[in-house]
């Protein structure tokens, strides 16, 4: 019974996890590729600046922002 249990909670995990997509940026006419190497180079500005890792992550974000990306969770076209 226990058993059964751990493998319904488990089901429903993994059910949770594909049901939300993962964020990524997006701007209109722009590769995928070139967002990527878009995304690079804030990650390499911000690590440059030794900052903690959660301050890290919003200086990505205000950097892509400002390249004029947004962030989507919808369905890549």
């Amino acid at each position: 019974m226990t058993r059964a249990l751990f493998v319904l909670a488990l089901a429903g995990c993994f059910l949770t996890a594909c049901s939300s997509p993962k964020p990524y940026w997006y701007k209109n006419e722009v590769s995928a590729f070139d967002t990527a190497n878009f995304e690079s180079e804030c990650k390499f500005q911000t690590g440059l600046s030794k900052v903690k890792e959660d301050v890290a992550e919003e200086l990505v974000k205000h950097c892509m922002r400002a390249k004029g990306f947004r962030q989507r969770t919808d369905k890549p076209e």
